[in-house]
């Protein structure tokens, strides 16, 4: 049995379609797909290029594991975790950017925490800071954007595709706010400016 790396599943339905995908090769006897450790086994006399273009046009990665390791070897390779620590470094790094990110936008607008100077009493400057700390958050997570947005144009949405279609519409949504409401201020209608304010959504 050959066994393979496979990268991009985020959840069953991902499993599932690899595994149907290979499965529909030409010599494949038996295909068998783990997501939890992003690894797959197939039986059979399908070349490895075959194997991994099926899995590539069914948009994900594949990479062919070592064949000179020992079985032994080949077992404990098999149920190693490697997507795991990169997850943790991501979700690290995403919460220290997001704790920011809500403190401006859930603490301050709905528990009226205050804010520093340079920020209070200036709506344009607080929903940069948002802007910003949101697209740090989002580029620290492109993958599930860039799965998600493969996913939506091979027509076998995932759920990174539904993660990737709402974070990215409330982003969007909340940066022609902020356009907006940047316009209201430089026409010095405050008001306008403070309720459209409200409509910033960058923590969703």
């Amino acid at each position: 049995m050959e066994q393979y790396n496979v990268g991009g599943m985020s959840c069953a339905a991902c499993s599932a379609r690899v595994e149907k995908a290979v499965s529909r090769l030409d010599g494949v006897t038996s295909c068998s797909v783990s997501l939890l450790t992003n690894s797959m086994g197939v039986e059979g006399s399908a070349s490895p290029e075959a194997v991994i273009s099926a899995v590539e046009n069914a948009g994900y990665t594949a990479s062919l594991k070592g064949t000179r390791l020992s079985q032994n070897e080949n077992k404990a390779d098999s149920l190693r975790d490697a997507e795991s620590p990169k997850i943790l470094k991501r979700l690290i790094a995403s919460l220290c950017f997001l704790s920011v990110l809500m403190y401006f936008s859930m603490g301050h607008g709905m528990l009226g925490l205050p804010l520093p100077p340079l920020f209070n009493g200036n709506p344009v400057a607080t929903g940069m800071a948002q802007l910003l700390l949101a697209a740090a958050v989002m580029v620290i997570n492109q993958k599930f954007f860039i799965s998600g947005f493969k996913g939506l144009i091979r027509r076998a949405p995932n759920m990174d595709t539904l993660v990737a279609l709402g974070s990215g519409t409330a982003f969007v949504y909340s940066t022609s706010a902020l356009f907006m409401m940047t316009a209201a201020v430089q026409n010095g209608d405050a008001q306008a400016a403070h309720g459209i304010f409200h409509n910033l959504y960058f923590e969703s």
